[in-house]
C-alpha cells in the first residue's frame, strides 16, 4: 500500500516538474510565500501556549507566578490576540501571493500550449476533437495550477505544520504522542486504497467532460443544419446520454473523495478521544498539569487540520495529476514542419514552384498523391482541374508547408521547401482554401488579418478584386460590422468573397485559391479572374478550378488524377489529346447547366 502511495506521489512530482519552467518567473514572489509560511507555521505552534500560561498560573496555580492572576490573564490574553492578528495577515499576504502566482502561472502555461497547438500539423487537429482540445486549454490548465501552485503550498504549509506540532506535542508528552501516531499505519492505508481510485476516476471524468464539451460544440456549430434535418430532438437525447455519462463520472469521483474525508474524520477524531482520555489519566496521576494537556488536545486539532484538508483536496489533486497527464500529451506531440537548417528565405517575386515525385498519404493511410509532378511559373495563371478527392487540396497544403511529402521534393526557384525558414516561407505565400475560416470580429479585424498595415483604401481595393465591396457597403457598419462566431451572419458566398479579400489583399510570391468564383454571378467572376491574372504577372498563381466555364480562361491546366498530375496544357488542348479529361469536362457540363 505505501508502494503505491509513493508510486502516485511520484507520478504526480512526475507530471509537476514538467511544469516547473513555468513558475521560473515567479520566483521572488514564492521566496516569499515560503517566508510567510515559516512564520505562520511557527505562530500556529505558539497559539496554545498562551492558554497554558493563564490555567496554569493563573487558574489552578499548578505552577505558581510571582505575578498576579490578572497580571497573567492580561499578558495571556494580550499575546492571544497578537498572535492571531499576526497569523491573519501572514496568511492574508501568503493567499495574495500565492494567488498572484497562481495566475502568472495559468497566463503562460495556456499561452505555451495554445502556441504549440498552432504549430502542430492539421495531422494531429484531424485526430483530436475541437472540443476536448477546448477542455484542455481552458480546464486542465487551472486544474494544473491547483495543483502546482496552491496544492503545492498547501502541502508545504501542512508538512511544515504537522512536522512543528508533533515536535512541539513530543516536548509536551512523548508517551501520549506516541499514543496518537500509533493511528498513522492505518491512515496511510487508508489513503493509498482510495486514492489510486480516486485518480481512476478523475481520469475517466475528464475524458467524459472532454467528450461532452465537444459534443456540445459540434452542436452549437451546426443549429441550422440540425432544425432544417429536423434532428432537434434526436440530437438533444443525445446530448442526455452523454450527459448523464458524465454525471455519473463524476459522481463516482465525489462519492470516493467524500468517502475518503469521512473515513479521515472518524480516525482523527477516535484518536483525539482516545488523546482526551489518555491524557485526563495523566492529568489525574498529576505526570501532567490541565494546562499542558489542554496545549495537547490543542495539537491534536491542530494535527487534524491538515490531514482533513489534504483529505478534502486529493479529489482535486487526483484530478490534477489527469489533466496534466492530458496536457503534456499535446506538448510532447513533436511539430512536424519546421525550418530547415539551411535556413533559406524565399525571394520576394520566386520564379518556379515545382512538384517532383511527390506523394503524401494522410493518417489514415490513403495516399492522397501517388507521384505527382508538375511545375507552376511566375507569369503564367494555372489551374489545377480534377475530381474531388483526385489530390487537388493536397497539392495546396504541400505547396504553404502544412505537410511535407511522404516521398519525393516540392521546390522553390530551386530549393527545397523544407530548407527554408518557415516563417519567411509562410510570409511569401498567399492561401484561400474552400473552407472558410472567419472570426467573431468586424470586418476590417478580419481583413486585416491578410495585411495588418493595409489600409482602408487597400481594404476597398481587395474588396472591389474579390466582389465582396457591394454587400460590404450594404452591412451595418460596414467595415466595422460585428460578425458572429465563424463569421455568422454572412452567407456562404459572401464569406468566401470575404476570405478571398483577405487573400488578395496580402501581398505574396504565390498565390493559391481553391473555388474563387463560387457564388459569384458573371461581372463578379470576370472581375476576380482578371485580378488573378494581373496577379499572375509578379506571382506564381495557382487556381484550383472546378467551373467548366472558367477551364478556358487559364494559361496552363495541370489535370490531376488519382493523384498524378497525368497532363497538362490549355483548356483546347486537353480535350483535344486526353480521353479522361474530356469525359470529366463532358460530364461536368451535364451537371452544370
Amino acid at each position: 500500500m505505501i508502494q503505491r502511495a509513493i508510486g502516485r506521489l511520484s507520478a504526480g512530482t512526475r507530471v509537476g516538474r514538467r511544469f516547473v519552467q513555468d513558475l521560473r518567473a515567479h520566483v521572488v514572489l514564492l521566496v516569499l510565500v515560503g517566508l510567510a509560511t515559516l512564520a505562520t507555521v511557527a505562530l500556529e505552534i505558539l497559539r496554545p501556549w498562551p492558554v497554558k500560561w493563564i490555567v496554569d498560573s493563573a487558574l489552578t496555580h499548578a505552577k505558581p507566578s510571582q505575578h498576579s492572576a490578572t497580571y497573567i490573564i492580561g499578558w495571556g490574553a494580550a499575546a492571544a490576540l497578537g498572535i492571531v492578528l499576526l497569523d491573519s495577515l501572514l496568511d492574508y499576504l501568503a493567499a495574495i501571493w500565492t494567488a498572484k502566482v497562481g495566475q502568472g502561472f495559468t497566463s503562460t502555461l495556456r499561452q505555451r500550449l495554445f502556441a504549440h497547438l498552432n504549430r502542430l500539423s492539421p495531422r494531429f487537429h484531424s485526430r483530436h476533437k475541437t472540443g476536448d482540445l477546448l477542455v484542455r486549454v481552458l480546464g486542465d490548465v487551472p486544474l494544473v495550477r491547483q495543483m502546482l501552485v496552491d496544492a503545492t503550498v498547501a502541502f508545504a504549509t501542512r508538512t511544515l505544520l504537522i512536522t512543528g506540532t508533533l515536535v512541539a506535542m513530543a516536548l509536551v508528552d512523548w508517551r501520549l504522542t506516541l499514543a496518537v501516531l500509533g493511528v498513522v499505519p492505518l491512515f496511510l492505508v487508508l489513503v493509498a486504497v482510495l486514492s489510486k481510485k480516486l485518480t481512476t476516476a478523475a481520469r475517466k471524468q475528464r475524458k467524459k467532460e472532454g467528450e461532452l464539451a465537444d459534443q456540445v460544440h459540434e452542436a452549437l456549430a451546426a443549429v441550422p443544419t440540425v432544425q432544417s434535418l429536423g434532428a432537434t430532438e434526436r440530437i438533444a437525447r443525445v446530448f442526455a446520454e452523454q450527459n448523464g455519462r458524465t454525471s455519473r463520472s463524476e459522481f463516482k469521483a465525489s462519492r470516493l473523495s467524500a468517502r475518503l474525508t469521512v473515513s479521515v474524520e472518524a480516525l482523527f477524531g477516535s484518536c483525539a478521544a482516545a488523546a482526551l482520555g489518555y491524557g485526563a489519566l495523566r492529568v489525574s496521576q498529576g505526570l501532567l498539569t490541565t494546562g499542558e494537556l489542554l496545549v495537547f488536545l490543542a495539537y491534536v486539532r491542530s494535527l487534524l487540520k491538515p490531514v482533513r484538508s489534504t483529505s478534502k483536496n486529493s479529489g482535486r489533486v487526483a484530478k490534477a495529476i489527469a489533466s496534466g497527464e492530458r496536457l503534456l500529451t499535446i506538448l510532447d506531440e513533436p511539430v512536424e514542419v519546421r525550418s530547415g537548417a539551411a535556413n533559406l528565405r524565399p525571394a520576394a517575386a520566386p520564379r518556379e514552384l515545382r512538384f517532383e515525385d511527390v506523394h503524401f498519404a494522410y493518417a489514415d493511410g490513403v495516399d492522397a498523391l501517388r507521384g505527382f509532378d508538375a511545375l507552376f511559373r511566375r507569369g503564367e495563371l494555372t489551374g489545377v482541374f480534377g475530381r474531388s478527392g483526385s489530390g487537388k487540396s493536397t497539392v495546396a497544403a504541400l505547396a504553404v508547408r502544412l505537410y511535407d511529402p511522404t516521398r519525393g521534393r516540392v521546390l522553390l526557384d530551386g530549393a527545397p521547401l523544407a530548407d527554408h525558414d518557415l516563417a519567411a516561407l509562410r510570409a511569401s505565400y498567399a492561401l484561400a482554401l474552400q473552407d472558410t475560416v472567419l472570426f467573431g470580429e468586424t470586418v476590417r479585424e478580419n481583413l486585416l488579418l491578410g495585411r495588418p498595415e493595409a489600409t482602408d483604401e487597400e481594404l476597398w481595393v481587395a474588396l472591389r478584386a474579390a466582389g465582396a465591396d457591394a454587400f460590404v457597403a450594404a452591412l451595418p457598419q460596414a467595415l466595422d460590422t460585428e460578425l458572429g462566431t465563424r463569421g455568422g451572419g454572412l452567407s456562404g458566398g459572401e464569406s468566401r468573397r470575404l476570405c478571398l479579400a483577405r487573400t488578395f489583399l496580402r501581398p505574396s510570391g504565390v498565390l493559391i485559391v481553391d473555388e474563387p468564383f463560387s457564388g459569384l454571378d458573371r461581372t463578379g467572376v470576370e472581375r476576380v479572374m482578371e485580378t488573378l491574372r494581373q496577379r499572375a504577372r509578379d506571382s506564381i498563381v495557382i487556381v484550383i478550378a472546378h467551373d467548366l466555364d472558367d477551364l478556358s480562361a487559364f494559361d496552363k491546366i495541370v489535370f490531376v488524377r488519382e493523384g498524378r498530375a497525368e497532363d497538362e496544357g490549355t483548356h483546347s488542348e486537353l480535350v483535344a489529346r486526353n480521353a479522361a479529361y474530356r469525359r470529366q469536362t463532358r460530364s461536368l457540363s451535364e451537371i452544370v447547366p
